[in-house]
């Protein structure tokens, strides 16, 4: 009986090791909260460039952020939140993206808050071997998006790309991105290891 006990106590151990916990979000600005101040519309939204939104980039030099409650969109979270489909027309998809460090082979979750701004609208979404389409007709309540993906490099592109604007500048809402690795807590490896040093210990004593 002594020796089921310490088995079971290994094995509930180890199943506290598989739980993953969640560590700090990878991205800047994953809110869209660290951007100059808002002056269009009186204070509803801004056109920046790029340099001016921290953390984040765009391959057409310009990236829109809203306010809170304009035009009746309130932010997912905090007081301000992305549009997609901010850019004049390039002739170009409209993008969004930032790299973070990562490490080659790590399963990382990715999650963000999106929501449509006028009709049907699509987008692409890329990270590690995460490729996948998001398609919204939304436009009353912001949605979530959840999956994993794995890291091929060591600098990973978190890529939004529109695909279907509802037209050539409006829609594909964005807010809250994160990105997370989840790892063991150091305290559940610390008792794993004990419980298997006294399983071993309890199958000397017997021998």
């Amino acid at each position: 009986m002594s020796k089921l006990r310490s088995i079971g106590t290994v094995v509930g151990l180890a199943a506290l090791l598989a739980s993953p916990v969640a560590s700090a979000n990878l991205l800047i600005n994953g809110g869209f909260e660290q951007s100059p101040e808002l002056t269009q519309a009186g204070g509803g939204w801004g056109f920046f460039d790029p340099s001016q939104v921290n953390g984040w980039d765009s391959e057409d030099n310009n990236i829109e952020i809203w306010n809170t409650g304009f035009n009746g969109v309130t932010a997912f979270e905090g007081k301000q939140f992305a549009e997609l489909n901010a850019h004049p027309e390039t002739g170009k998809a409209f993008t969004l993206f930032q790299d973070i460090v990562t490490t080659i082979g790590k399963s990382y979750e990715l999650t963000f808050a999106y929501r449509a701004r006028s009709g049907q609208e699509s987008f692409d979404v890329n990270a590690g071997n995460l490729n996948v389409n998001v398609s919204n007709t939304n436009t009353n309540s912001w949605s979530i998006y959840s999956a994993m993906f794995t890291a091929s490099s060591e600098q990973t592109r978190l890529m939004f790309t529109s695909v279907d604007p509802d037209t050539e500048t409006l829609g594909n809402f964005l807010d809250k991105v994160s990105i997370i690795a989840k790892v063991p807590e150091p305290g559940t490896l610390a008792l794993l290891g004990l419980g298997l040093a006294g399983l071993g210990v309890s199958r000397r004593r017997r021998s």
